[in-house]
């Protein structure tokens, strides 16, 4: 009674603001992922390699690391400098939960998403159903046959999880037609920030700008978990990406991934072995996103 008595005595003015606040927190209720009651029966779960990639991970993927301002900025960029035009064929490695794809699709681009998980291959076709997605390997080279794309794009940290980037390079090489692109995404292993976007308390510039010495954690607090992740390089070329996930009813979740992480030099040069020539860098500074770029490879 006390609210609606406050609320009539508020202003035009007054009322005007509360029901906007109302009515954005309902769009903001409304829009927020919707999970799908995942329960861990176990209480205490590790997960390696692959066998992350399940559908508990897919389910909260974009939660953690989606950008669209990233994306989109990216999109852009590789359209203006890579000669598209309404015979491109895109294939995205490593597509993930599916946004790539879907803003080439929106520019009315012909496009493939391949990513070895069959769980994100199953959550991005729920994502964008009229989007096409493949489950498979790209270090299987009959996956493709010869000559099928004008681009392939690599994006967000993909090229960092294979074992195998000389076959990866070479496939690709296969892949493509003559004068088409490879769009690799690359970092500066010992500078980019390894915080992941909810986690950064600056969000829209780099914590690591004002900290003395390099940060490598991040914490997130969900309603039904606690998010934790370190990203530890090594001295050997690789790092260990480690996550933690604790929920409230005690159980937990960790995970380990092994990226191989060389300097920028070393993966430019892998890809001119297998007959690449560097054409442009796109820098991600642009997007908040330091010490990460774009590399645009051309078979000629």
């Amino acid at each position: 009674m006390n609210i609606i008595k406050t609320f009539n005595k508020l202003s035009n003015y007054g009322k005007i603001l509360v029901f906007l606040s109302l009515l954005l927190v309902l769009i903001l209720i409304f829009k927020m992922p919707k999970r799908e009651g995942y329960e861990q029966l176990e209480k205490y779960v590790m997960k390696k390699g692959d066998d992350i990639y399940d559908d508990f991970y897919s389910e909260i993927y974009d939660l953690l690391v989606y950008n669209d301002l990233k994306n989109d900025y990216e999109i852009t960029k590789i359209v203006d400098k890579t000669n598209v035009g309404s015979d491109s064929v895109f294939l995205d490695v490593g597509s993930g939960t599916g946004h790539h794809v879907k803003l080439l699709a929106d520019k009315s681009l012909k496009v493939t998403g391949i990513d070895k998980s069959a769980a994100m291959v199953k959550r991005a076709q729920s994502n964008f159903p009229d989007c096409k997605f493949v489950n498979g390997d790209v270090l299987n080279t009959d996956v493709f046959n010869n000559g099928s794309f004008t681009h392939i794009t690599c994006m967000y940290f993909s090229v960092y999880y294979l074992h195998d980037r000389h076959q990866f390079f070479n496939n690709c090489m296969e892949w493509l037609k003559p004068g088409g692109f490879l769009i690799v995404h690359l970092v500066n292993p010992e500078k980019f920030d390894p915080i992941l976007p909810p986690g950064n308390p600056l969000k829209i510039v780099s914590a690591q700008k004002y900290a003395k010495e390099r940060i490598t954690s991040t914490k997130i607090t969900f309603n039904e978990f606690v998010y934790t992740s370190n990203f530890n390089l090594k001295k050997n070329d690789k790092a260990i990406f480690e996550e933690k996930f604790k929920f409230n009813n005690g159980k937990v979740r960790k995970q380990e991934q092994v990226l191989h992480m060389d300097d920028l030099e070393v993966i430019v040069n892998e890809a001119k072995d297998a007959g690449f020539v560097l054409r442009d860098k796109i820098n991600l500074v642009h997007c908040a996103y330091e010490y990460q770029y774009l590399y645009i490879f051309a078979r000629e």
